[in-house]
């Protein structure tokens, strides 16, 4: 609850899911270490659903979601992990470690609208994400548009204050600047880095 309240306030305050996801990823990381993976037969389904979001949020310690993925990616094969769940770790943890994703996951917001990330073999995306019971990309792209409204920027955190700053990801040869009105803090975005920014 507290993730997802957090992630409400990221244009305001991202100061506390900073906080917030320190404090989960602490939680997750002990939790881990006691009983491996909390699987539905372990913490129910909304416990597992829990963890997981928890482990997708814990970026700032990418070999911790590498290990969460490792685990749950064995947990799926026993029924005791969401296989969708699974794609949206792959993705990120791809991402995370400079490579391109497979299930398309992981969007950003461009002038032409809700894309993927680096994304391996586009042509043959839809029969990967049909394999993790994941709809066809322009079904979750239209799912984003829904969510989220129509996209042309992302948010990144200043490297100076904190503060969340709108920008348009990098793509292709592209370098955008960031630039923080409020400490003067700048930026060159490139992709390949941890998050992809």
């Amino acid at each position: 609850e507290e993730d997802q309240a957090a992630r409400r306030d990221l244009e305001s305050d991202w100061e506390r899911a900073t906080s917030v996801d320190a404090d989960n990823l602490a939680w997750l990381k002990n939790v881990v270490a006691e009983v491996g993976w909390p699987g539905p037969a372990m913490v129910g389904e909304d416990g597992a659903r829990a963890a997981w979001l928890l482990a997708q949020h814990a970026d700032r310690d990418p070999a911790f979601q590498r290990t969460c993925l490792d685990l749950m990616t064995e947990a799926a094969a026993r029924g005791e992990a969401s296989r969708a769940d699974v794609a949206f770790l792959t993705d990120r943890v791809l991402l995370a470690e400079g490579q391109p994703q497979e299930y398309g996951t992981q969007m950003m917001g461009r002038k032409e609208g809700w894309v993927a990330r680096r994304l391996r073999d586009p042509e043959h995306v839809d029969d990967r994400r049909a394999a993790m019971s994941l709809g066809t990309m322009a079904e979750y792209a239209a799912e984003m548009e829904r969510a989220y409204g129509p996209a042309s920027l992302t948010r990144v955190q200043c490297g100076g204050c904190g503060r969340g700053i709108s920008v348009c990801p990098p793509g292709g040869d592209e370098k955008p600047q960031a630039a923080c009105q409020a400490c003067g803090w700048t930026a060159t975005l490139v992709t390949g880095g941890p998050g992809d920014l």
